[in-house]
């Protein structure tokens, strides 16, 4: 006995044992998946240009800071290096001879109050300043025994500059500039400081002879 059921589904038949699906039906289904293809289609491009819109505005407010590992570095430590993390170095006269005093006794204190582990902690931080610090405080530290290869080892840190003021003038200097001409004064091609302001930290003279062999040999 055979049964007509509407035609543009499933035609059943009993003698035959199986359903065949309807030509229109299947004109159909093939209509909606072609529109699915096209609405793909479409979206793919719009969402491709909204997803690179996104990527750009993240990264331009990237910082690798956001990632810096601040184990083994006590909170009040951590609190005075981020105020004073954006705060160039100064020779003591900011802008318009504004005193610079506060900040640097700011990082003053944070060179007398941080362990040598805290210390080597901020020489890996991304932002010069904060690197300055902390190896001006390992080089200023009497219980630091690895001084030289510090120092040598400053001068491939050139990522990130120490931004060096006096009054409205300012200059950008690599990590190894800094500390080998501005903090030690060890090199004879500066013009020479007075010798009051010279303190050699515990560096012998052959030890500064290889600081400064490995400084002037460097790639610029």
């Amino acid at each position: 006995m055979n049964f007509l059921c509407n035609p543009k589904f499933v035609i059943f038949n009993t003698n035959l044992g199986f359903a065949a699906k309807s030509p229109v039906g299947g004109n159909m289904i093939k209509r909606r998946n072609n529109n699915k293809r096209n609405r793909f289609t479409i979206l793919l491009p719009i969402l491709t240009i909204v997803g690179i819109g996104i990527v750009i505005v993240l990264s331009s407010f990237y910082e690798k800071s956001w990632f810096h590992n601040w184990n083994g570095v006590s909170e009040s430590l951590k609190d005075s290096v981020l105020i004073a993390r954006d705060i160039a170095y100064t020779g003591g006269t900011g802008p318009n001879g504004r005193s610079m005093e506060k900040y640097a006794k700011a990082r003053l204190w944070i060179i007398n109050n941080a362990t040598d582990s805290e210390l080597l902690n901020l020489t890996k931080y991304p932002n010069g300043t904060v690197k300055a610090i902390g190896y001006e405080g390992l080089i200023r530290s009497n219980s630091f025994d690895k001084k030289t290869n510090l120092i040598i080892n400053s001068i491939n840190d050139n990522e990130f500059k120490v931004y060096y003021s006096m009054g409205c003038e300012g200059i950008g200097l690599e990590m190894s500039e800094y500390l080998i001409q501005w903090f030690l004064k060890i090199d004879n091609d500066m013009r020479p400081f007075r010798p009051e302001l010279i303190v050699d930290y515990g560096l012998s003279e052959p030890e500064k002879e290889k600081i400064l062999t490995a400084f002037h040999n460097r790639k610029k």
